[in-house]
């Protein structure tokens, strides 16, 4: 029986062209009759498309259409008149809520449609309506989505939206999170950190040593991305963020590339800008974007670096997990196993400043000294008597360098270098010393003289803000 039911089953009557040219309503003829009106030769496929689209703007039809319809650029013009009524006959179903899977070539034709509004009352309408389709028709047929998510870009942009209207897209968190890097000097490591991770194809949240040890981990993969794109600036002619990503410039831009698409108004000059790093510009009818022109992917050499990071991390921890990278080049390594050591070193020493008190002593505490107190009480009588010589004034001791931070030598030195303007990094590695460490213990020793950080960073350059100069100018003979 299964065998029978596999060799026949219901299928539409197919009727004869010439049944369904009769029966073709008026509206179409009429419509297709635009693309012939006298005086209208020179207009363009994309202008021709525009009329009958508006023409048909709130046409509906209920036409059951069989067959497929298969075309590049598809417009009206391009369909037969079979084609035509099953296209307006699924538009009706589709405004109706009804969204079902048909020819790709149709949903582009409806997506051409909406580019110009048709069927909308403002362009705010049509973008609703034409995220909309792209969300639920993209799930039945991926084929859209590369195309439509980048002509709502390009409507966002000619209709002058909201770019708020796309502050959830893929390409505008891209943007967001590659201006974090590129502003790194400027960025909390909670942000850094973040930002990382979402460009990188290597996810250090996901690791063993990660989850054991956020805090270190976030430091250290934001130290390394901080030393490393100072050593790019002094021995690269480009950035860190270049290298992994690309550069920023501008290049002519055409709005609704490779769609049917008519400009229905002169270009005017405008400015458009959608996020932190993709800006728009109008000049003369012609448009230009501004714009990373690398990969718009996570990178791959961000994630060897932080595979990296993670792997030295847990050599240097002796973590019981550890985990196999490719090489490295030894400039690269060393940055890595410096900022280790760094910031394992400020840990260590941060602890050490911290005082525990045990809450649960001083009960004990307490009691010892009540009974201290009663054993050194007596009568007052049973006390002899004294002679006690008259009390000594002391003298007032004068103000000394007890007002002045202590700071020693070494510290006193990077001041002084940093007030000449010298680089102090020389004398500090002869040392054996970090200048980030010294940097630190002065900032905390000048506290509690200035209440304000004394020794500031322009990226790896220290300087001493202009109102502490002089006093500070004073501390060193």
């Amino acid at each position: 029986m299964d065998r029978w039911q596999q060799m026949y089953r219901d299928e539409p009557i197919r009727r004869p062209d010439t049944q369904i040219r009769s029966d073709l309503p008026e509206q179409y003829r009429r419509m297709r009759a635009l693309a012939f009106q006298s005086g209208t030769n020179s207009m363009s496929s994309a202008e021709v498309f525009y009329r009958q689209a508006q023409f048909m703007a709130s046409f509906e039809d209920d036409y059951v259409y069989p067959g497929e319809f298969i075309r590049y650029y598809p417009t009206y013009q391009s369909m037969s008149d079979a084609q035509l009524r099953g296209y307006f006959s699924w538009r009706t179903r589709v405004r109706r809520g009804d969204i079902q899977p048909t020819s790709l070539s149709y949903a582009f034709v409806y997506l051409y449609e909406l580019l110009h509004c048709v069927g909308a009352d403002t362009p705010q309408d049509a973008f609703e309506t034409l995220r909309h389709f792209t969300e639920v028709y993209g799930a039945i047929d991926p084929g859209i989505l590369h195309y439509a998510r980048q002509w709502m870009q390009d409507f966002v942009v000619y209709y002058a939206l909201d770019p708020a209207l796309l502050a959830q897209t893929d390409a505008v968190q891209f943007d967001r999170n590659l201006a974090v890097l590129r502003t790194f000097e400027t960025q909390t490591p909670q942000a850094l950190f973040a930002s990382l991770s979402a460009l990188s194809t290597y996810n250090p949240e996901r690791s063993r040593f990660y989850k054991a040890q956020p805090d270190v981990m976030r430091d250290v993969v934001c130290a390394v991305y901080r030393a490393l794109s100072a050593y790019y600036a002094s021995h690269r002619r480009f950035t860190l963020c270049d290298a992994y990503f690309g550069r920023l410039f501008t290049a002519p831009f055409t709005l609704f590339y490779s769609a049917i698409f008519f400009a229905t108004r002169p270009a005017q000059d405008a400015d458009y800008a959608l996020s932190p790093l993709t800006s728009f510009a109008c000049r003369g009818g012609r448009w230009t974007c501004t714009r990373i022109w690398g990969t718009r992917a996570k990178s791959g050499d961000l994630g060897a670096l932080l595979r990296t990071v993670d792997a030295l991390l847990r050599e240097r921890y002796d973590f019981p997990y550890p985990l196999k990278t490719e090489q490295t080049p030894k400039y690269v390594r060393k940055i890595i196993l410096d900022c280790i050591d760094d910031v394992r070193k400020r840990a260590e020493e941060k602890a050490a400043r911290e005082v525990h008190i045990d809450l649960s002593r001083l009960q004990t505490i307490r009691d010892a000294a009540e009974t201290t107190r009663d054993s050194l009480i007596v009568e007052e009588e049973a006390l002899p008597s004294l002679d006690m010589p008259a009390p000594v004034e002391m003298p007032t001791p004068p103000e000394t360098a007890d007002d002045v931070p202590q700071l020693n030598a070494t510290e006193l030195a990077v001041l002084q270098g940093v007030l000449e303007g010298r680089d102090v990094q020389p004398m500090l590695q002869k040392q054996g010393m970090l200048l980030s460490v010294v940097a630190e213990t002065i900032n905390e020793k000048c506290y509690d003289f200035f209440a304000d950080t004394v020794l500031l960073f322009d990226g790896d350059t220290p300087q001493i803000p202009q109102e502490y100069a002089a006093e500070v100018k004073g501390w060193i003979k």
